[in-house]
């Protein structure tokens, strides 16, 4: 099985994305095929890898500004907030969770929001963590749906089977789902395990992401270290940590070339072989 994925407002360019054969991917497709019948694509989401840092960083400030609007004061906006320690992106991640509730159960102000409050939320969240890492553009693909009309679904308990710790560059692999943090979100913003927004993935959609490179958890070996300091083994997956990949590419260099040069998902095609 493949995915065609078509490119451009009048279909220029595709590609094809070569499935795994195996249970989950089969159950994936299935939520997918539902959301390409039931959703929009996010396009800002789908291709913001390939934004500069000013570009995601002009985004995440008029996501904070909007929210003033609404809410004085209520977002500290500093100057240059790409030089701001890791502490002030994680004030900023604490506004958002105060603001937008968890999936399923939204705050008041959530569930009233207009369209532009609840956009801006929820750039908040997704741009912050954009800045913070402060990647080199990479034109990759975010399979992104617009979040007030996709769904999750729980994983089964076979499903964590699926999870991996390493995989080459050029593989399609499951978004993560959830409102909050992971582990390795935990290490890397200095945030205790017992963190209140800790969420490890326990749920699937019809979303996925395409890497153009590869992909080790523990490529950082401190980040290894720091799980056992924590009892915790880094490789149970039944934590729900790691990735799960779907599929792959077979020249990924070729394909972030077409990504680069349009930047729209016109449609997306599911093939039997």
């Amino acid at each position: 099985m493949k995915l065609t994925v078509v490119l451009g407002t009048n279909g220029e360019e595709s590609f094809d994305i070569t499935l795994h054969d195996n249970s989950f991917t089969r159950k994936w497709v299935r939520e997918l095929s539902w959301c390409l019948d039931n959703c929009e694509f996010n396009q800002l989401e789908a291709f913001s890898t390939g934004l500069t840092l000013t570009e995601t960083t002009n985004l995440l400030t008029n996501s904070c500004t909007t929210i003033n609007k609404y809410l004085k004061n209520f977002i500290e906006i500093r100057d240059n907030i790409t030089d701001q320690p890791q502490e002030y992106f994680n004030y900023l991640h604490s506004q958002f969770e105060l603001l937008c509730g968890d999936f399923g159960k939204p705050t008041k102000l959530f569930s009233i929001a207009n369209q532009e409050l609840k956009d801006a939320i929820r750039n908040l969240n997704y741009f912050v963590h954009k800045v913070e890492l402060k990647r080199k553009p990479v034109q990759e693909l975010y399979i992104s749906f617009n979040k007030d009309q996709y769904r999750r679904k729980p994983f089964e308990d076979s499903d964590y089977d699926f999870f991996e710790f390493e995989f080459p560059a050029g593989t399609l692999f499951l978004s993560y789902v959830e409102l909050g943090k992971e582990f390795v979100d935990l290490y890397k913003d200095r945030l205790p395990i017992d963190y209140n927004g800790f969420k490890n993935l326990h749920y699937y959609s019809g979303e996925a992401t395409l890497l153009m490179k590869e992909y080790n958890a523990f490529a950082d070996e401190q980040f290894k270290q720091w799980l056992i300091t924590q009892n915790i083994d880094p490789y149970n997956k039944k934590l729900g940590h790691g990735k799960i990949p779907l599929g792959s590419v077979d020249n990924f260099s070729a394909v972030s070339d077409k990504l680069t040069k349009f930047n729209y998902i016109n449609k997306i095609l599911i093939k039997e072989e």
